[in-house]
C-alpha cells in the first residue's frame, strides 16, 4: 500500500490509501515490428527431438508459408528457439520468434515462428523471451 493522501478531520489524522498494481499487472507484453520491407513470412517449425540444451527443430522453407506480414506490422512473441541462421540490419541470428509462444493446433509439436532478424523488438528476442519449451514444462 501507498500513502497518496492525509487529511485532518476532527482533529484525527485520516489517511488514503491505494494499492499499486503488481509487477505483473503493470508489465506489457512485448511487442515488435516487422523492419523488412518486402514484408516478412512466417514458417512452422516442428519438433524433432530434444538436446542437451534444449528443444530442437526443423524449420521446413519448402512449405508454404503460414502467413504474411507487411512492413511495420506489429508482432507478440511468445517464446523464441534455434534455427537457421539469417542476417537482418543488426546481424545475423540464430533465433527464431514463435508467435504462439507454444504449440500450434496444425500438428503435435509445431509452431509458427519468424526471424528475429527481421523484426525489431528493441534487443536480443532472447533476453526478452523464454526459450520455447515443450507443452506442460
Amino acid at each position: 500500500m501507498r500513502k497518496i493522501g492525509a487529511l485532518v478531520v476532527g482533529g484525527l489524522l485520516a489517511t488514503a490509501m491505494t494499492a499499486l498494481p503488481s509487477a505483473a499487472a503493470t508489465q506489457q507484453a512485448l511487442t515488435g515490428k516487422v523492419i523488412n520491407t518486402a514484408g516478412l513470412v512466417t514458417f512452422e517449425a516442428t519438433l524433432i527431438g530434444g538436446t542437451a540444451d534444449g528443444e530442437a527443430y526443423r524449420i521446413d522453407f519448402n512449405k508454404r508459408p503460414v502467413a504474411w506480414y507487411a512492413y511495420g506490422a506489429t508482432i507478440h512473441p511468445g517464446c523464441w528457439l534455434e534455427g537457421p541462421k539469417v542476417t537482418g540490419p543488426y546481424g545475423s541470428t540464430t533465433a527464431w520468434i514463435s508467435l504462439a509462444g507454444g504449440y500450434s493446433s496444425s500438428g503435435s509439436g509445431t509452431q509458427t515462428v519468424l526471424t528475429d532478424a527481421w523484426v525489431n523488438t528493441g534487443d536480443d528476442i532472447r533476453k526478452q523471451v523464454k526459450k520455447c519449451a515443450k507443452s506442460g514444462q
